[in-house]
């Protein structure tokens, strides 16, 4: 499994079991809030309900008055006792929430209606001044069969509350439980798996990057036979190839670019040197101190007079020279890899970039700079240090080619769509001296005879990283008009 996988794998886990504790979390307060509603409804039912007992049994205690004391005010006050009874009723029913509930409340309200048609008729009975008449109804009638049945059904009802508030108590308790425990056993694999992503990071990322680290500062030091372990089947397993690779390719130019077979020289014990794994930048210092040596010898035995020694010395002094000409031509080839390093790049970012680089010459000289990218132009995969090596270099020619103070140069990448292709097109041009084409065909040979000037090696490896990219390099310049350079590379976005 990849490092990316890896490490989505165990942030994946992390984000289901911070998700499921939320998931539980939430249910476990949407339950809470409905046991507590529901609770507080079944008091709300229960207050009801003794509202209803109180009223009832306030409206009944004028009954008696009315029979044994002739009060006339008693009918007046049991009508005005049982007038909220039927609001309380109605609000009662419709809390109810089963139709359990609703049956319980509809006996308790039947018994209620038996027991005041007959609370009235005895008040009728009085007002017709049937005393004993409506003495017997509420005795027989009222105390011992309606009230009885209404006190029984109501206290069947306070205890179905009760019980049914200790269920509701019950399930809000067992939520509860039930949620730490969920909560607990979340908390407890979040953390482990936060302990897991600490143990993996310390000894599968941070100590492979600390030695990825301390390989590179020995290879600065020159350490070129410094490796990497290479099992790895991750992304820091084909980092660490990449490396050793790369550390590879280093050791083999700096052997390459030794001179391998270089006659003559002496050494300070006076044997002959051996300059066959020599770095080039050792066999140049050697060659120049060599050099210097052969050219005081000349002017000393050009002074002595000695003709004979002059004439071996200035040919020994050729050789010495045409063996440096080599090592430069080493250097010069090689010293530049062109061994490509293909990323997605930012193309926007990197022609800003370039362009800041030469900003304080521009400012110095008063060089009038233009910059036009086009809007489709984003990412694109090549090697982002070759091609912007490239960039610069050709606005270091186009400044050569600029008067020292004013002159026009611009920068313009667009894409081009053709039988070859979608391209990505970058132009640099300029209003500078120009040269003539022959000129620029001859630039790109890396050296000419000795009766002509050495051209710049930059523009070579410039048209080398290029063509190695699968591009073109293409150079219109006409004298006294400027220069107008035009890169073709093939459009790779993946």
């Amino acid at each position: 499994m990849n490092l990316q996988k890896k490490l989505l794998t165990i942030f994946s886990g992390l984000a289901l079991l911070a998700l499921a504790s939320g998931g539980v979390t939430v249910w476990a307060i949407a339950q809470w809030h409905a046991s507590e509603d529901n609770l507080q409804n079944h008091y709300q039912r229960s207050l009801l309900l003794q509202r209803v007992r109180a009223a009832t049994f306030r409206a009944l205690k004028e009954v008696p008055d009315r029979i044994l004391t002739d009060d006339d005010d008693a009918k007046e006050e049991f009508e005005e006792s049982i007038k909220p009874v039927e609001q309380d009723f109605q609000e009662w029913a419709e809390l109810a929430d089963s139709e359990a509930e609703r049956q319980q409340v509809q006996q308790v309200r039947n018994a209620y209606n038996n027991l005041i048609q007959n609370s009235r008729r005895t008040f009728e009975l009085m007002e017709a001044n049937r005393r004993d008449e409506a003495f017997e109804l509420m005795e027989e009638q009222l105390e011992e069969k309606d009230f009885e049945q209404f006190q029984k059904v109501t206290e069947q009802a306070v205890a179905s509350d009760q019980k049914i508030r200790q269920i509701i108590r019950q399930q809000t308790q067992n939520t509860r439980q039930t949620a730490q425990l969920v909560l607990t056993i979340s908390a407890f694999g979040i953390l482990s798996l936060i302990l897991l992503l600490f143990a993996y990071l310390s000894s599968d990322l941070f100590a492979p990057l600390r030695e990825a680290e301390q390989a590179l500062d020995d290879v600065a030091r020159g350490d070129f036979q410094r490796r990497l372990d290479e099992e790895r089947k991750d992304e820091l397993g084909a980092l660490n190839r990449a490396f050793n690779r790369m550390t590879a390719a280093i050791a083999q130019r700096e052997q390459v670019m030794g001179l391998k077979a270089m006659p003559g020289g002496e050494t300070d014990n006076g044997a002959g040197a051996d300059w066959h794994n020599l770095p080039s930048r050792l066999t140049l210092h050697r060659l120049v101190s060599q050099l210097r040596s052969r050219v005081s010898q000349l002017h000393n035995d050009e002074v002595d007079g000695n003709g004979a020694v002059i004439v071996e010395q200035k040919q020994a002094l050729v050789d010495q020279l045409d063996q440096l000409l080599q090592a430069v031509t080493r250097v010069t080839e090689f010293g530049f890899p062109l061994d490509l390093n293909l990323a997605r790049t930012d193309i926007r970012a990197l022609l800003y970039e370039v362009m800041l680089r030469f900003q304080d010459d521009f400012v110095r000289r008063g060089v009038s700079f233009e910059l036009q990218i086009a809007p489709e132009v984003d990412y694109a995969v090549v090697d982002r240090l070759k091609l912007r090596e490239v960039l610069a270099e050709l606005i270091r020619n186009a400044l050569c080619a600029l008067p020292e103070q004013g002159g026009r140069l611009g920068i313009r990448s667009y894409l081009d769509s053709g039988s070859n292709g979608t391209e990505l097109l970058i132009e640099v041009a300029d209003d500078g001296a120009g040269i003539e084409q022959p000129l620029i065909n001859q630039a790109f040979v890396t050296f000419e005879d000795s009766r002509r000037q050495r051209p710049s090696v930059g523009l070579k490896l410039t048209k080398a990283i290029v063509e190695q990219h699968g591009g073109h390099l293409i150079i219109d310049s006409e004298p006294g008009l400027g220069t107008h350079v035009q890169i073709r590379l093939p459009w790779r976005e993946e």
